[in-house]
């Protein structure tokens, strides 16, 4: 079975107003933590699909045994850019989703959700948290190939939720992790991984 890797990383941040790929929680942008994560699972490929502001975060963001894809039109939305993630990809059994924007993701958790796919009996899995279900979301091959061409940036969950009974969910004694929207978000997500929040002092 061949699994790979899809790391979202191509959105505005317009919500944050600048972009969040490249905040930093431990001297590490937002995309690295996740890229990291990534490239230390049991993931067989991992693709990293990069739109606005490309030339910084490819710049900022150092990649070991991970590809770069890039969408032209990322404004399409998240599907737009899991295309374009596959595109370049191998041929797979399974893909699972990761976000630029989720630091708290480990590797432990991408390989939870690997493990726990058995492909006679899941559509997908994912990560079933204290409160409620996240990423990592691992999509199996055949109901994949049936929506990849629509758009909509909730639709693999919008297809979670309609077949319940074929989702596995790895279970993790922990709460969601943060999806990095604004400052605040920043913040806890900085104290969750057990960093100081405050801003460094300036230079005299």
């Amino acid at each position: 079975m061949t699994i790979v890797g899809v790391i979202v990383a191509a959105g505005a941040s317009t919500r944050m107003g600048r972009p969040k790929q490249l905040l930093e929680i431990g001297g590490r942008p937002l995309l690295q933590w996740v890229v990291d994560a990534a490239e230390a699972s049991r993931l067989d490929q991992v693709v990293v699909v990069t739109g606005h502001d490309a030339d910084e975060v490819r710049a900022a963001v150092t990649l070991g045994r991970s590809v770069w894809a890039h969408n032209p039109d990322p404004d399409r939305g998240t599907m737009s850019s899991f295309r374009a993630g596959l595109a370049v990809a191998a041929p797979a059994d399974a893909v699972v989703k990761l976000v630029c924007d989720q630091p708290e993701v480990t590797s432990d958790l991408i390989d939870g959700v690997v493990g726990l796919w058995d492909a006679a009996i899941h559509r997908a899995s994912l990560v079933a948290y204290e409160d409620g279900d996240g990423h990592p979301l691992l999509i199996s091959a055949p109901p994949l190939a049936e929506i990849i061409d629509e758009d909509g940036d909730r639709l693999l969950w919008s297809g979670v939720a309609a077949n319940p009974e074929h989702v596995g969910r790895f279970t993790a004694r922990r709460l969601r992790p943060t999806d990095i929207n604004t400052e605040e978000d920043l913040r806890m997500a900085t104290i969750r991984l057990g960093y100081d929040p405050s801003p460094a002092p300036p230079i005299a």
